[in-house]
């Protein structure tokens, strides 16, 4: 599902807070002349977002996987819950119809780079061509863009985060899944505002069953990031 602009929120991030400090004297004055950003900074990326409300985001990364993707789209859809997909280009490639079928469970599809492959290190243009060939087959197979993007392994540098800047991406990592976007032990509790980082296969498939069950039980609700974020 994608949407018109990126919403805003409370965030907890890696990096310079991006809210306007309330300050006095001659500083205020500053500040008001000062435009506020409509969307966090280069060196900001989002790990968990500060809510009131009781609800959590689901995201599966490195699909489609005409195996395994269908499956997880009928179990969101029994359990009334919404997920976000981080899609890799190569992927879209193999099935883009499979992207409509996200779209029509009421999830969102978002930008995992192209080749499945850390990018710490590379060059800018070499980046930036990752995230636009995903971006584009999303686009051609959606009519819209993506919003947010997760690097392969949550692998972020400062060119990266150049990049995802300049082509209006925000990067969004986890808090809930290990380095290699898995859970393999769960906390003993989720949380609000957690991010669950699942991938799209069998064990993901499992996880995804055990997240739903876990977030049931503690009475929170599964919801995509554009939602999460809004606050």
């Amino acid at each position: 599902m994608l949407r018109p602009a990126p919403p805003r929120g409370r965030v907890d991030m890696l990096g310079p807070e991006v809210s306007q400090m309330n300050l006095l004297g001659p500083i205020l004055v500053l500040s008001a002349l000062l435009p506020t950003p409509s969307r966090p900074g280069p060196a900001q990326v989002v790990t968990h977002v500060a809510t009131r409300r009781p609800v959590i985001a689901i995201t599966i990364n490195d699909g489609p996987d005409g195996r395994i993707t269908p499956a997880m789209l009928r179990l969101l859809r029994e359990q009334g819950a919404q997920a976000t997909f981080f899609v890799s280009g190569r992927a879209i490639a193999d099935d883009p119809q499979m992207l409509l079928e996200i779209q029509a469970a009421r999830c969102e599809v978002e930008n995992h780079g192209y080749h499945h492959q850390a990018m710490r290190g590379w060059p800018q243009a070499r980046i930036a061509e990752e995230v636009r060939r995903t971006d584009h087959l999303v686009a051609d197979a959606l009519g819209g863009s993506t919003h947010y993007v997760r690097p392969p392994y949550g692998d972020v540098d400062a060119t990266l985060q150049r990049v995802a800047r300049r082509q209006g991406e925000q990067i969004v990592l986890w808090n809930v899944g290990g380095s290699d976007e898995t859970v393999h032990v769960w906390p003993k509790d989720l949380h609000r505002g957690d991010i669950v980082s699942l991938r799209d296969d069998a064990e993901g498939l499992r996880r995804l069953r055990q997240a739903l069950g876990m977030a049931a039980r503690e009475h929170l609700r599964p919801v995509t990031l554009s939602v999460l974020l809004a606050g």
